[in-house]
């Protein structure tokens, strides 16, 4: 302003920052004009102020937005090379350098075509150009594309590249964006080499063969397939290959094979396929996944193999084998269970008339005759069952219905339950509704229905579990729930837990008995009684629940139910070292007393592995070793038993409810000394010891 104010000449669009009083600094544009009198003579000066603050956060994005361009333009590893209107190169970018062999300083000014274009190129570039300048049209604009480019030593190269136009206020320029695909151009080498040796293969092998994208959608079909289907690829390719399967397959076949797409997992199925000359064929196929080096699905490869005449053969030899259908596969089950399930319970019964024979009346006679009644019991109902079934089978079953009360059924099929609960440590709880329920139903089936349901929940119940019967009144319906901690249910065999001998557990480390039936019982007994059963399971390990749902006849009224625990133990400690080893205490303990009224020191397991670990606390002279045990069955514990510092040193005894050849070949090679099959012959027991340890 001084300078004005002492030459008169005015200041225009000065720069300066004006300090507001809170301390920050504005940016203005300031114009400085002169005053003068009627001499010409400066006598003062206006001064005007335009803000800029909005001018000057614009140009600092610029700034930025350069700086990051330029950032891009050098560290980007694709080649960027920009020339103007006459084809000269302005820009040649680190990665270009790299690219090409140049250095960036000996190619500015240099003519685009002689520095990258091979010469068989060059006149078309110079015609593409030309034609732009004419007339504003470039067919190559914006278009990905591949060519050959000359690298500085001559050599030239495929590469892929755009080419953009960039306006300006003169004559245009132009960018190129180019990347060496050499490697590219190997790899698909290979690629086609690979296919075209797939396909001669695929086209020569007897199969029907085809190949299919990641998502099922088959693409290529081998010239088998053509051959025999009489069709093309325009009708067969994606999901046409339906047309030749036959109709009675085809929903499964898309099923699993849509599962196959979905999970990655082998595809295998069999099923007929349609011939040119309209008849169906059996063709085994499969499919397997490709995957990439991740592990991803890229691609399926799958065949149809005619087994036409196989399955003719396979079908003629299942008629001639008739005799071992389905149904004789279970019998024939049913039978060996049976067997084994009869020996088990008469084993205890054997071991306590021994024990009352030998004892005649003290002590260990009353505890003897206690298992005697449990296992006698278990023997009729095994009976019952097989009897009612029967009956059932043939509608020979009638109900003795009349009007009575729920809670007195319950109560007896509690209380008939409650000794095998407390026998293998099984907590039983049962809650009914104060207000007494009423049915139409048959008091001693009902009881029947609850009992094959508690004994059911007891057998798969480790000790230590629990099981809870509730009662109550829903809907019109009375609803009996029996739920329990034990073993659980399988997912897959929820659908037949009340098929006829269906058997959850049928390992040798199975820790209960039965015959499979009691389930079926339940569900034909409640039918008659026209009500229903269902059953639930979260998985193996994780209990399940039994509901049963029953018309009420009328009203209700409170009732009571009273719970009574039964125990009894008997221990003794004598000389002989013998270990007896049974999932069936009853069994366990009647033999041990026998043992140890021979004189015998005697300890007790009721799985594998307390088995191999008493062996190797106890150091027993002789074990009498159960096959069908929980944790670890028989045969494995007797081969750890064996591997223990003084194993060989032991006895071993199979003392099994399985006789069977098999079974004594499995117990001799797991390295037993005998096998023998329960009820036991206790002369013949102390003969075989006699002679396998002389000096006992």
């Amino acid at each position: 302003m001084l300078d004005v104010l002492r030459t008169g000449v005015p200041a225009h669009n000065v720069e300066v920052f004006i300090e507001r009083p809170d301390g920050s600094r504005l940016p203005v544009l300031v114009n400085f004009a002169a005053l003068k009198n009627a001499q010409g003579e400066v006598t003062g000066a206006i001064t005007s102020f335009i803000d800029i603050t909005e001018r000057k956060r614009v140009e600092e994005k610029l700034r930025e937005s350069d700086a990051r361009k330029t950032a891009m333009f050098e560290t980007t590893l694709d080649s960027i090379i920009s020339i103007d209107h006459e084809g000269t190169i302005i820009e040649f970018n680190a990665a270009a350098e790299r690219t090409f062999g140049h250095r960036r300083e000996d190619v500015l000014g240099r003519e685009l075509a002689e520095v990258i274009i091979p010469p068989a190129y060059r006149e078309r570039h110079w015609q593409g150009m030309a034609h732009y300048l004419a007339t504003g049209e470039g067919p190559i604009l914006n278009k990905r594309l591949e060519l050959s480019a000359l690298r500085a030593d001559g050599t030239e190269f495929p590469v892929e590249f755009a080419v953009t136009s960039i306006p300006t206020d003169g004559q245009p320029q132009f960018t190129a964006y180019l990347r060496d695909i050499t490697e590219r151009r190997q790899m698909e080498e290979k690629v086609r080499e690979s296919e075209e040796r797939f396909r001669t293969l695929a086209n020569s092998i007897s199969q029907l063969a085809w190949t299919a994208d990641e998502k099922g959608y088959i693409y290529w079909y081998n010239q088998r397939w053509y051959d025999y289907t009489g069709t093309t690829l325009e009708e067969m390719q994606g999901w046409g290959w339906k047309k030749v399967y036959h109709p009675d397959h085809i929903d499964r076949v898309v099923n699993r094979l849509q599962h196959s797409w979905d999970s990655g997992e082998v595809w295998e199925d069999t099923f007929p396929l349609r011939g040119r000359d309209g008849k169906y064929r059996w063709f085994l196929s499969r499919a397997l996944p490709i995957r990439n080096a991740d592990g991803k699905v890229v691609q399926w490869f799958g065949t149809n193999t005619d087994v036409t005449a196989e399955r003719q053969m396979a079908d003629e030899l299942g008629q001639l084998a008739a005799d071992l259908s389905e149904t004789d596969r279970r019998k024939t089950e049913f039978l060996a269970m049976l067997a084994h399930e009869l020996r088990n319970p008469l084993a205890p019964i054997r071991n306590a008339l021994e024990i009352m024979r030998l004892t005649e009346g003290n002590a260990s006679t009353s505890a003897a005759a206690a298992m005697m009644e449990r296992q006698v019991g278990q023997l009729v109902r095994l009976v019952d069952d097989l009897l009612d079934v029967s009956r059932i089978s043939r509608g020979k079953i009638e109900l003795r219905t009349g009007r009575i009360e729920l809670a007195s059924s319950v109560n007896h099929a509690v209380e008939a339950a409650r000794p095998s609960c407390e026998s293998g440590g099984v907590e039983l709880k049962a809650t009914l509704p104060k207000p007494p329920i009423y049915l139409n139903g048959d008091p001693a089936r009902l009881s029947q229905i609850i009992g094959n349901l508690l004994n059911n929940a007891c057998k798969f119940t480790d000790r230590g579990g629990r099981i809870d019967l509730d009662v109550e009144r829903t809907n019109g319906h009375a609803v009996i729930r029996v739920r329990d901690t034990g073993i659980g249910i399988a997912e897959s065999q929820i659908p037949y837990v009340f098929d006829m001998f269906v058997q959850a557990d049928t390992s040798l480390e199975r820790t209960s008995g039965g015959l499979g039936i009691g389930l079926t019982l339940v569900r034909n007994l409640v039918e008659l009684h026209r009500g229903t059963v269902e059953v639930s399971s979260e998985g193996l390990g994780r209990g399940s629940e039994f509901i049963v749902r029953l018309p009420i006849l009328d009203e209700s009224y409170a009732a009571e139910t009273s719970q009574e625990p039964a125990n009894d133990n008997a221990t003794a400690v004598l000389k002989r070292r013998v270990l007896v080893v049974d999932d069936n205490v009853d069994s366990a303990e009647s033999l041990a007393m026998l043992m140890k009224l021979a004189g015998n020191e005697v300890e007790m397991a009721h799985d594998g592995l307390e088995a191999v670990r008493l062996a190797l606390e106890f150091r027993p002279d002789v074990v009498l070793l159960d096959i069908g045990l929980p944790k670890l069955n028989g045969y494995e514990a007797g081969r750890k038993i064996r591997e223990q510092p003084s194993g060989s040193e032991i006895i071993l005894i199979a003392l099994t409810g399985w006789g069977q050849e098999e079974d004594r070949r499995k117990s001799k090679e797991a390295g037993f000394n005998a096998h023998i099959v329960k009820p036991v012959d206790h002369p013949e027991l102390n003969k075989l010891l006699e002679s396998l340890l002389p000096s006992a």
